[in-house]
């Protein structure tokens, strides 16, 4: 994987026809910190921003856009990311009016299976034999989830295109080794996720 630092002293030549995907790790916010952390949250994405402009002015435009969590594509996708997901939304809606699609990431059934699963685990299961079952089950279907994922960006993803992805930073998707991706780091990055767990343990 190339760091975005690592392209500035990289001939962009070398990248040529190859398949390129620009990673964007995604810092949830939780919904009642919101306040307290928005302008620090609103500097992290201008930062994103500014770095995968700088990308694409070395590597390529975005021509096609990944985000977890949406099963849809085109204007219904951007709806529903606009409802989960504001400031990924925000930022997502400027590279599709300029040059991007915003492609069907996930897979429907198994996001609500997933779901599903995460419920029973979360209930307290009573029956050991359940509890396995259930945990068996989840850990299978958030498998079969990163498999999908990757298959939809090898499947879509064009020679010499370039794509970006913005997803959580624990992800497991194994991407094509023809795939050349750059791991997006804004240096509010760290500071972000140190607020957010100072201020959650602050509320405990």
């Amino acid at each position: 994987m190339v760091t975005l630092g690592s392209t500035g002293k990289a001939d962009p030549s070398q990248f040529d026809r190859k398949r390129k995907l620009f990673l964007v790790p995604l810092v949830t916010v939780p919904p009642q910190l919101e306040g307290q952390i928005s302008d620090l949250a609103d500097t992290h994405w201008d930062q994103i921003k500014g770095q995968l402009q700088n990308l694409e002015k070395s590597l390529g435009t975005i021509r096609h856009v990944f985000h977890e969590l949406i099963h849809d594509e085109g204007k219904a996708g951007e709806q529903l990311l606009s409802q989960i997901a504001p400031r990924s939304a925000s930022l997502i809606k400027e590279i599709t009016d300029s040059s991007g699609h915003l492609e069907q990431t996930e897979d429907q059934d198994l996001l609500f299976e997933l779901s599903d699963w995460q419920r029973c685990l979360s209930m307290g299961l009573v029956s050991q034999k359940v509890s396995d079952l259930a945990s068996e089950s989840y850990q299978t279907a958030m498998s079969d989830r990163y498999e999908y994922i990757g298959k939809q960006i090898d499947e879509t993803l064009e020679e010499d295109g370039v794509a970006a992805l913005f997803i959580s930073e624990d992800h497991r998707v194994q991407f094509p080794s023809d795939i050349q991706v750059f791991y997006v780091s804004p240096p509010s990055q760290n500071q972000l996720k140190q607020s957010i767990v100072s201020l959650i343990q602050k509320e405990l």
